[in-house]
């Protein structure tokens, strides 16, 4: 992984692979569309991905590390947030359960293949 790309890093394995480029030059931008955003909530696409993800508070101000805190991350890794949460996203279990009709991931939108289980 590399260090100046942690947020595309993340945003391809959170996605699945379904997000492919940016907005407007912003990763977390196109993530968070991708999860159905449809405007900018407080004027940060980070707050609207939280908000797009059921984070509804920052934690110590910082809505970065509540989204780590969303993955169960307790610690920076390699000295930032950023890079732990890309971390877990890529080499972690998926978060969203991938499992036909009982989720609402975007279906059109994956690029795995679906299980009855």
């Amino acid at each position: 992984m590399d260090i100046k790309s942690v947020t595309k890093d993340y945003v391809e394995c959170a996605s699945g692979g379904a997000v492919t480029a940016p907005n407007n030059g912003s990763w977390i931008s196109a993530y968070a569309i991708h999860l159905g955003a449809t405007t900018i909530v407080n004027g940060s696409w980070l707050q609207t991905l939280c908000a797009q993800l059921g984070i509804t508070t920052p934690v110590n101000g910082s809505w970065v590390i509540a989204l780590a805190n969303y993955y169960s991350i307790t610690a920076p890794k390699n000295g930032t947030w950023w890079y732990a949460i890309a971390d877990e996203a890529c080499n972690g279990t998926p978060s969203v359960p991938f499992v036909w009709n009982t989720n609402t991931n975007n279906w059109e939108a994956e690029t795995r293949t679906w299980s009855l289980t």
